[in-house]
């Protein structure tokens, strides 16, 4: 049935970047950084939105999991057999959640939905937690008592979703792991030991690391370099649960390869720009954001035998624009080749049209109050007019 909808939104952040809950976001919120706020603008439509604190460093399964219990509410359940197989605690952080009734029915016995969006490696994030929310986790249901089993793990929910959208997503994995392999340790081993040496201090709070879990940054406690010194090893010794590993184009292929489509919920894919072709190269422009100028010349400038062309050398300083367009292998439609919004179709990528943006566009970085708040009413106005799929 045609219905105009107002879900609650939940505008997920990438890799480094943070959520209402770390102190930061009291003083740059991450969704209008320098310019406009995606909330408000989003508020006056009439849609409740939040903006939860997933963890900079957090890998996409654990986010997941930490996601559904933000929105719903209770005790974060990382799963039995994956806490084991891992070696961290099994639950995290209670909380009261954001959309505690998500998934039950309304008045008119119709399922309470939301809307998810996700920028950067939010994108991994959400079809991550969608793939769990329909598919549950066939190894968490056959080691787990079925009383301490997680509602999350035991599929069947993918009609709690309206629609999932990404802004330049980390889909495919980014060549820029890839291009700078040799120094991704020691740059990870470096981050890390600073939440290590933060542990406890105001730092933690006013950027939370969130790896509680696996026993080397904490809140409220302080945790010694020698302490966290063999924890930091085992987590970097993974591929599982270790985000360098999932960013990069091998890891997040083979982390995301189960998710698929599902004929309930609509698909839009947003990304961006800043390189331009000369010749057989591509180069950075000059109005790229200037930090990001040399991780894109790294992009630029690498191939291999898989990533290689134009669509994978071009990228918006971060992410190459074969990675955002949509997740390779699953059905996508270009937004430009629909006659209205009439003819958009669920179960099905809507690429929109390639924008002239950097990474950090999305956030608010380079963007006019006006513009960056536009962009999210028409798009989430959009959604609400989609026809809801029971």
């Amino acid at each position: 049935m045609n219905k105009a909808t107002n879900y609650p939104v939940i505008l997920i952040h990438g890799f480094l970047c943070w959520g209402t809950e770390a102190k930061l976001n009291q003083f740059v919120p991450l969704f209008g950084m320098w310019h406009g706020n995606a909330r408000y603008a989003i508020n006056e439509l009439g849609n409740r939105v939040y903006t939860p604190h997933v963890g900079p460093f957090t890998a996409m399964r654990d986010r997941a999991c930490i996601l559904y219990a933000m929105i719903k509410g209770g005790t974060v359940d990382f799963g039995k057999v994956h806490s084991e197989k891992m070696g961290h605690p099994r639950y995290g952080a209670t909380y009261p959640g954001y959309v505690p009734d998500w998934g039950e029915l309304d008045e008119a016995g119709k399922i309470k939905k939301i809307i998810l969006v996700g920028h950067s490696f939010g994108g991994p994030t959400v079809r991550t937690l969608l793939h769990l929310l329909a598919e549950g986790d066939p190894d968490e249901v056959a080691g787990t008592d079925p009383s301490e089993l997680s509602d999350l793990f035991k599929g069947g929910k993918q009609k709690w979703v309206h629609a999932a959208v990404t802004l330049a997503a980390t889909h495919n994995g980014v060549t820029l792991p890839d291009a700078a392999r040799p120094l991704v340790n020691p740059l990870a081993t470096f981050l890390y030991k600073i939440g290590n040496a933060t542990s406890g201090t105001w730092f933690a709070k006013f950027y939370d690391f969130g790896l509680e879990h696996y026993g080397f940054t904490s809140r409220d406690n302080h945790i010694s370099l020698k302490e966290g010194k063999d924890k930091i090893r085992n987590l970097l010794a993974h591929e599982e649960d270790n985000i360098y590993y999932e960013l990069s184009t091998k890891g997040g292929s083979e982390q995301l390869a189960k998710t698929t489509v599902y004929d309930n919920i609509y698909y839009f894919s947003y990304y961006g720009r800043r390189t331009r072709r000369h010749g057989s190269f591509e180069l950075p422009t000059r109005d790229m954001w200037l930090p990001f100028t040399l991780f894109s010349i790294f992009e630029c400038l690498y191939s291999d035998e898989t990533h290689k062309g134009e669509e994978w050398q071009a990228n918006d300083g971060l992410v190459n624009v074969a990675a955002a367009h949509h997740p390779i292998g699953q059905p996508f439609v270009e937004y430009s080749t629909l006659a209205s919004d009439a003819d958009i179709k669920p179960g099905i990528w809507n690429v929109m049209p390639q924008e002239w943006k950097d990474h950090v566009s999305y956030m608010g970085i380079g963007e006019t109050d006006e513009g960056y708040n536009q962009f999210f009413k028409e798009m989430i106005t959009r959604i609400n007019n989609l026809p809801v799929i029971e």
